[in-house]
Order: structure tokens, then sequence, then C-alpha cells
């Protein structure tokens, strides 16, 4: 007599095989979801801080104030490690905003740089023109 081949398990190695990769896949979708959120709250605040930054009589202290009050806002645990650096000029204001998102991919680590600019407000007397 011969026996049939006896197919149970096969759905229980199936699964095993199949279930890390769908759930890596998961993963992987929703850190790119994080990542997108992540780079969407740090242009806000950088574009907060450069208009904070490049009011008549500001200081690069109160670009970098405002674009904290934001990230506390719009994503509080959204980067980590984060970091607000102005740059104001006598024409030009610039915030940059960089920090790491937060991870759910082992071995993933993505890190957010975003930059904001804009010409400071200033009192620049007319030209006159002809003699």
């Amino acid at each position: 007599m011969r026996r049939e081949h006896d197919e149970c398990g096969d759905t229980m190695v199936q699964t095993v095989i199949v279930a890390p990769v769908l759930f890596l896949l998961i993963m992987g979708v929703l850190q790119f979801a994080l990542v997108a959120h992540a780079q969407n709250v740090a242009e806000a605040a950088a574009q907060e801080g450069v208009a904070a930054a490049r009011r008549f009589d500001a200081k690069t202290s109160d670009g970098v104030a405002e674009a904290n009050s934001a990230l506390d806002t719009l994503g509080p645990r959204m980067l980590r490690e984060r970091r607000v650096s102005v740059d104001r000029s006598q024409t030009t204001a610039t915030v940059t905003v960089t920090g790491r998102v937060l991870s759910l991919v082992p071995g993933v680590k993505p890190s957010i740089n975003e930059t904001a600019s804009g010409p400071v407000e200033r009192y620049v007397p007319p030209q006159v023109d002809g003699p």
C-alpha cells in the first residue's frame, strides 16, 4: 500500500515564510508615510521660523523660537535630535530644520533636512531720479 502525500503543515510553513515579508512590507509603507509627514512638519516649521526671522529688527533667536514652537505644535515627537539653525544677513533670512524621523523598520534611520529662506524686511530709501 502506498500512502498519499500528506499536506498537513504546508499552510504553517507558508505562513512562516510569507508573514515576515508581509510585515516588513507593511512597516516599509508606514515608514514612508512617517518620513513624508515629518518632511511636511519640518518644512512648515522652517517657513514659520523664516517668517519670524525676516521681520524688521528681528533676531536669529526669534526664528529659532518660532520654528521650535511650530515643531512642538505640529509634531512634538515627529523629529528626534532636531536642530533649528537660522542665518540672517542684511538681505536674506534662512532657517534650516534637521532631525531624525522615528524608525519602524530595523536598520533604517531616515533623517530630514528642510530649508526656507526669504528677504529681510528693511527700510530702503527711495532713489532720486535725475539731478
